[in-house]
């Protein structure tokens, strides 16, 4: 049973973030984040309550580690790791390079390749997956023109979260939408407007940093698009066709191998027998992504054991403490999302823990509920976004190959929505301080 709830239980917490901040900033990652959390475990284990046994406090932290939600993105990584090696001996990567510098123009292929992916994520609801496919070819574009691989990556992630905002489909938008009423469509029409200001400003930002690198982009032989590049970007139109069918992204990353499996070996890239053991070695060459596996499952885990000590319950209930007027209640749920969001690593997770508190704070203070599930779903990605232990940009770590923490300064999405949010806020602020003017 969840307990009350202290300060003490969130100590844990800070232990890792800490650990894990000072060993990439200070000593540039002399110091393992899977060590860190390590000891944030142990840490956690002297905040149960004495009454609780050694069995059940691993009990416990194995249940927050099977936690489907984590296990569904370790398959994620793994698949992904599969997809990308055997798409690139096929010369898949290669062709999806070709083709896309083809296409968009020399001066807009940062801002172009963002609205590619935004429009992508938006159509599959899913970050991970938007991230798994278009990131591989992001690195090769970024490689052919001079592009920084930290610049690409903050590209994809943030156009991945935005699509994960906005999308109809998406696990966040389906939780926040049921655990405050909402309807999608309203969700969806409350979110719009907001992303849209934050793209048009992350579209001219990128446009801006394109401008740089526009004569390397002008020297560079592109080649010609033949047949042979037209058949094995196959798997990565079969991603994006099976995804936008609605089929989970697992079970399209598996398909989409077995895909480009079958276009190696009838193009002769490889043999049949060859082609059993690719998927496996496609895994073991991928450098990092056992410590990325690892690692989300320890966090899991340790977020599990502060939920299950009243970590997160002590969080809620001391914000929730706090509210005043209907402005006050906006940032106590956007808070509130974000801390639980900081805390659980997993933004799907974190608004159904918030959800339910967040749906009775607005209920009190007059917040439609589509504002509810939209203060919950942009919240949730901005923090999902920007924290260097989330999935997402774990994930882009292990593809771009450099570090999560380097890659922030370029999630200029995310640093947008997050101004754009504290306008709206302020708007509503500002709307009920009129509105007492005018009834007083």
């Amino acid at each position: 049973m969840q307990q009350s709830g202290s300060f003490s239980h969130l100590l844990p917490f800070f232990v890792f973030v800490g650990l894990f901040f000072v060993s990439t900033i200070w000593l540039q990652s002399q110091l393992s984040p899977i060590f860190a959390c390590l000891l944030a475990i142990v840490v956690a284990f002297f905040t149960f309550a004495p009454k609780i046994g050694f069995n059940k406090k691993i009990e416990v932290f194995i249940s927050g580690c099977a936690n489907p939600v984590i296990v569904g993105m370790s398959l994620i990584f793994i698949e992904s790791s599969m997809f990308t090696y055997i798409v690139h001996l096929i010369g898949g990567a290669g062709a999806a390079t070709r083709i896309g510098m083809n296409l968009l123009p020399c001066n807009y292929i940062l801002p172009g390749f963002f609205l590619m992916t935004a429009i992508f994520a938006t159509a599959i609801g899913s970050s991970m997956g938007t991230i798994a496919a278009f990131l591989p070819i992001g690195i090769d574009i970024a490689q052919s023109v001079g592009f920084s691989p930290k610049l690409m990556a903050g590209t994809v992630v943030g156009a991945a979260m935005l699509g994960d905002n906005l999308s109809l489909i998406s696990d966040t938008t389906i939780a926040a939408t049921k655990t405050t009423g909402s309807r999608m469509h309203d969700k969806f029409k409350a979110n719009f407007f907001l992303v849209l200001i934050a793209c048009l400003l992350t579209l001219v930002v990128l446009t801006y940093n394109n401008s740089f690198y526009s004569a390397d982009c002008a020297n560079l032989v592109i080649g010609q698009i033949s047949g042979t590049d037209l058949i094995v970007i196959l798997p990565y139109v079969l991603v994006l066709v099976l995804a936008l069918w609605g089929l989970d992204v697992i079970g399209v990353l598996a398909i989409a191998i077995l895909a480009a499996l079958v276009i190696g070996v009838a193009l002769g890239k490889f043999s049949l027998l060859e082609s059993t053991m690719l998927p496996l070695r496609g895994f073991e060459l991928d450098k990092g992504i056992d410590e990325v596996l690892i690692l989300a499952l320890l966090i899991s885990g340790l977020s599990k054991i502060v939920e299950f000590n009243g970590g997160i319950a002590y969080v809620l209930r001391h914000i929730g403490q706090r509210i005043r007027s209907r402005g006050g209640a906006e940032i106590a749920i956007s808070a509130l999302i974000f801390l639980v969001n900081v805390v659980t690593a997993i933004n799907t997770v974190a608004i159904l823990i918030t959800g339910p508190v967040a749906h009775r704070i607005g209920q009190k203070f007059n917040i439609e509920n589509k504002r509810q599930a939209c203060l919950l779903d942009i919240f949730s990605c901005i923090a999902q976004g920007i924290l260097p232990y989330a999935p997402q940009l774990l994930l882009a770590q292990s593809i771009a190959h450099v570090s999560s923490v380097s890659i922030i300064p370029y999630l200029y999405y995310q640093g947008f929505i997050f101004i754009v949010m504290i306008f709206s806020i302020a708007r509503t602020f500002w709307k009920e301080k009129k509105s007492v003017q005018v009834n007083s």
